[in-house]
């Protein structure tokens, strides 16, 4: 979606409530991320996970990160993880997330191409709550308060086992690969380890993989007493129940990285609540 498109649709959103959606529509930013509205947020969520054809675009920058290999990214040294431009980017530590996030924003600011006042930053706790579709719904005043307190709720609905096509997640196709590996019985995505964005169904806001792929790191401070912060989601090493509920949260230190550790970007027009 161009400058123009987005900044008239910003309008009509504004013009109808900061909770309204207006109904398929979405803005396409210069690497080609798409981004659709998470109401009552006033975050747009990227639909997709950040790529590692994304990530690349920044790395070639040259920024010092955290994070090693996260363009060859392989579990216990040995399995490719993220081998694809489009599977999600891996080995991403907070820090790398955020720092992608403020050069994307001076990218788009120079190139002119991104809306007066808004800038790309991660999801606050909360707001992905509400994308996970349990926002208004958790007890509790910090994201650990809040941990895992919801547990009949995933991203694809109440079921567990998940249905056919819910997501990425330790399945039967890594079992046979890694032949000792936990795993939901049953269940079959067809990836040993991540896979492109986009595979699997959607959730009904048209956001991809909010269960599985790879964690996504949020904004938050687990809580005030630990410099630790928030992952959401899960990722392709998880079997649940527990690890993939939409109210469950991981936390690290903002310098830790993993071959599960991702990240999904959004762009607002300031820092979340």
């Amino acid at each position: 979606m161009q400058l123009t498109a987005f900044i008239i649709l910003s309008l009509m959103i504004l013009a109808c409530g900061a909770g309204a959606v207006v109904a398929g529509e979405s803005a396409t930013n210069s690497l080609g991320m798409i981004f659709v509205p998470v109401p009552p947020t006033q975050a747009w969520f990227s639909i997709y996970e950040t790529r590692v054809r994304d990530f690349a675009a920044f790395a070639a920058s040259g920024p010092k990160l955290d994070g090693t290999n996260w363009n060859n990214a392989r579990y216990h040294g040995v399995t490719p993880v993220s081998a694809g431009p489009d599977d999600p980017v891996v080995n991403v530590s907070w820090n790398d997330a955020g720092a992608f996030c403020v050069w994307l924003t001076k990218k788009e600011q120079a190139e002119g191409s991104l809306p007066a006042g808004a800038i790309y930053r991660l999801p606050t706790d909360a707001e992905w709550s509400w994308a996970a579709g349990i926002g208004g719904q958790e007890q509790g005043a910090t994201p650990r308060a809040k941990n895992a307190g919801i547990t009949n709720a995933f991203p694809w609905g109440s079921q567990f086992p998940p249905p056919p096509g819910a997501g990425n997640f330790a399945d039967l196709a890594a079992l046979h690969y890694f032949t000792n590996w936990p795993h939901i019985e049953g269940y079959n995505d067809g990836f040993v380890t991540t896979a492109p964005v986009g595979s699997f169904t959607p959730n009904g806001l048209g956001l991809y993989d909010l269960a599985g792929n790879a964690m996504e790191w949020c904004e938050d401070l687990y809580d005030p007493a630990h410099q630790q912060r928030v992952l959401r989601g899960g990722a392709w090493i998880n079997c649940g129940p527990k690890s993939l509920l939409s109210a469950y949260r991981e936390h690290t230190g903002p310098e830790r990285f993993s071959v599960a550790t991702g990240f999904r970007c959004v762009r607002a027009t300031g820092p979340g609540n």
